[in-house]
Formats: C-alpha cells, sequence, structure tokens
C-alpha cells in the first residue's frame, strides 16, 4: 500500500495550506512567476474551432476535493474560455507540469503539457474535443477502514468522487486519455506556530492509485488496491529473472506470437517478459501461458498482481490484454474446458493491475471466449495465461500470488 502523508503545500501541489480554527485563517499566495504565454487552440472533432467553450488548467498533481487546494486555485485565474475563434492565451502559468480540459455542453476534451519545453517549441497546445467516457471502479480497503470516507480524483482534472461503503465509485463524464485515478482521506491535524498559537491544518493521507484509460463513449473499469500486501500469505509467480521455458505460446491458426526475456526498462529494474501477437483480432489469437502441474483449487483466492505495459496507444482505440486462470481438460474428463478472465487496458508505461475474482467477467449465454465464470472453475484451474488482446507487443512483470503462499496441483479430475 502506497501510504504516505501529503501537506497541500506550494511545494507538493501548487496550493496552499488553510488555517480551520484557532485565529486568522487565509490562503498563502502563489509562487509561480509568469513566463512566455502559451498559445492554445481548442478544436472539434471535424477541425472546426470550439468557440467560447470553457477550458481549465490545473497543475498535474492537483486533486480535486482536497479542500484548501481547491481554494487557492479558486483565488488563481486559471479558469478561461476560448474566443470565436477557438483560442486562448495562457500567460499567467509558471514553468511546471500541467493538464489542459477544455468543455463544451456534451464533448470533452484534456491534453497534458510541460510549461518549461515550449520555451524552445513555439508555446503551443492543441486538444480535440470528443465524445467523454464513463470511468467506474473499487477501492480496495483494509477491513477496519471505513471506505465511505475515501474520496477518488482524477489527478490533474477536476473531478472527484465519494466512494461508498464497499468502495465503489463512477465517473459519469470524463475526458479520453490516460489519467491516474487517486484515492485519499482527509483529516484535520493541530500545528502550532512560532508564537505558540494553534490552529488545524487539512492533511491529505494518499491510499493509493491506479491508471484509467478513458474511451471516448465509452466505459471502462479500474481498482484501487489500498490494502497492505504484507497482511496477506502470498508469493512471487513469476519474476522472469531466469529461464522463461515454462511458459509456451499458442495461437490460432491465422496469428502468430513470442516471448523473450528483455531488460524492463522505462523505471523498472531487472527483467521482464517481451510478448509480441501478430494478426490478432477477434477471430485470431495468441497468448503466453504456464502451466500449474496439475488442478489448483483457488477459492480463497484474494487477487493476483502484475505489472505491464505496451508499445503503442491510441486513444480512439482500445489496447488490453486479458487476464486468464483455465480449465483445460481432455475429453474424457466429466468437466468443461474454458476459463474466468477480464480484459485490462494498457499504457506505454509500467503500471501495475490488480485482478481480484470480483474482476472475473460474467459468462453470457455463449460462453464468449470460452468463459465459464469465475464460479465454474475456480477450484480446477490448470493454467495462467495472457492473451494478447489487441496485437502488438507486451512487456509483463513480477505476478505476485495474494491469498496463497504457494499453489499445490493435484492430478486433473
Amino acid at each position: 500500500m502506497m501510504n504516505r502523508v501529503w501537506k497541500l503545500g506550494l511545494a507538493a501541489l501548487g496550493g496552499a495550506l488553510v488555517a480551520c480554527s484557532g485565529g486568522d485563517s487565509g490562503v498563502a499566495g502563489s509562487s509561480m512567476e509568469t513566463e512566455n504565454s502559451i498559445a492554445l487552440s481548442v478544436q472539434l472533432a471535424d477541425g472546426s474551432p470550439a468557440a467560447r467553450v470553457r477550458v481549465i488548467v490545473r497543475p498535474d498533481s492537483y486533486l480535486a476535493g482536497a479542500d484548501s487546494l481547491e481554494d487557492s486555485l479558486v483565488d488563481e485565474n486559471m479558469n478561461f474560455e476560448t474566443d470565436s475563434t477557438g483560442k486562448l492565451i495562457l500567460d499567467n502559468l509558471g514553468y511546471g507540469s500541467y493538464i489542459v480540459e477544455a468543455r463544451s455542453d456534451s464533448l470533452k476534451g484534456a491534453s497534458k503539457f510541460n510549461y518549461r519545453s515550449w520555451q524552445t517549441e513555439g508555446g503551443r497546445v492543441s486538444l480535440h474535443l470528443g465524445k467523454p467516457g464513463l470511468v467506474s471502479g473499487r477501492v480496495l480497503v483494509e477491513d477496519d477502514e471505513d471506505a465511505s470516507e475515501v474520496t477518488v480524483a482524477v489527478q490533474g482534472l477536476d473531478y472527484s468522487v465519494m466512494a461508498d461503503g464497499m468502495g465503489n465509485f463512477e465517473f459519469k463524464s470524463l475526458p479520453a486519455g490516460f489519467f491516474e485515478m487517486v484515492a485519499f482521506v482527509q483529516t484535520d491535524s493541530v500545528v502550532v506556530d512560532d508564537s505558540g498559537k494553534k490552529g488545524k491544518v487539512r492533511v491529505i493521507r494518499k491510499l493509493g492509485s491506479s491508471i484509467a484509460n478513458v474511451r471516448a463513449g465509452q466505459e471502462s473499469a479500474v481498482v484501487i488496491d489500498t490494502r497492505p500486501q504484507d497482511s496477506l500469505p502470498s508469493f512471487v509467480f513469476e519474476d522472469f529473472e531466469g529461464s522463461i521455458d515454462a511458459w509456451k505460446v499458442q495461437h490460432s491458426e491465422n496469428a502468430n506470437g513470442s516471448i523473450e526475456i528483455v531488460d524492463a526498462g522505462l523505471g523498472r529494474e531487472g527483467k521482464a517478459a517481451h510478448f509480441t501477437c501478430e494478426n490478432d483480432s477477434n477471430y485470431n489469437w495468441v497468448l503466453m501461458g504456464r502451466s500449474l502441474g496439475g488442478m489448483v483449487d483457488m477459492s480463497n483466492l484474494d487477487s493476483i498482481v502484475f505489472w505491464a505495459r505496451t508499445d503503442i496507444v491510441d486513444t480512439a482505440k482500445r489496447k488490453y490484454i486479458s487476464f486468464s486462470l483455465d480449465l483445460n481438460v481432455d475429453s474424457t474428463s466429466e468437466l468443461t474446458s474454458g476459463k474466468a478472465w477480464v480484459h485490462l487496458d494498457v499504457d506505454t508505461t509500467w503500471n501495475r493491475y490488480v485482478v481480484t475474482p470480483d474482476d472475473f467477467l460474467e459468462p453470457d449465454s455463449n460462453k464468449t471466449g470460452g468463459n465459464l465464470g469465475w464460479d465454474v472453475v475456480k477450484r480446477n484451474i490448470t493454467d495462467i495465461s495472457i492473451f494478447g488482446g489487441t496485437g502488438g507487443e507486451f512487456w509483463i512483470d513480477d505476478i505476485e500470488v495474494f491469498g496463497y503462499s504457494k499453489f499445490v496441483a493435484r492430478d486433473p479430475e
């Protein structure tokens, strides 16, 4: 679990601490310096100007729902509107990384930029408006923590919601793109200034985060696991630091694939699996899989955690892999071969994925993809597989199992 205290100061999030009681209250001024201006252009999908639309600029570390930070940004002039040609000059920003969002009545768009880089790149930012997407999710908390006190914010954007008692939350309208969902709680802490006067400051405790891929006009899901993993029995199923011989690549007739061990790269140390899928589609498939040496009862599984990234992402299209726990038997068995699986959006940066039994898809009437559902296969898992759902290149690392200290396999039934 990522536990650290965020005091909302200028150095941390571009905001300021606000005194809540015990003396004068107020908001400190911003440390931002005005540098060269940035020309922003907002367009509709057809390339025409998006005139008179609302524009919101926030530091990329901003957390909506953090009260004192919100107050400080109200005082900063960081809310704008485009002119009749869909353009706007941003001239009150200091050096730093930002996310700019534009909104019309039914369309949204967002873009990330670093202000320092624009000095040598002409000072221009452009973005297109499109249909917003819906993101639903869950925050997994410790047994003694109240999930209804948890706020979930889209970092760098003006969106936050409270989770319910089960940790469920939903954002009904977000601009397309990859964004970090942050779960946090707020508490008041007493402080004493140099004169001995007591006051309260609002303190943010970040519980955890996860990356969501928001797709225009579509729905996606995300899980934020805030639990301390050392409180559960666990073991590393695969770290890809040694031989990869235990893993096999399988594919349909018109597809192809390969797997090798490479340097993880992009900030991760050690080795990782490089999984390549060719000619993949709804009718062709490629998977990397590993046998468990028999049947494993996983009915007490808490979660399986791993890291993944991909090569190229187009935010207008979904890029995903499918994580699968398989039941594979021969024709003489009374059991039916199939799987429980979940589809996971991937980004070009390393992200940590948490798969719990509740995440596996319910089977439809056609058992699409051989999906029998978790309740059918959970006591008879024979293989763990990762499908290259959309094809391309994927990197997989550090598959860890929680709820077991090891897998005990029995002979197939």
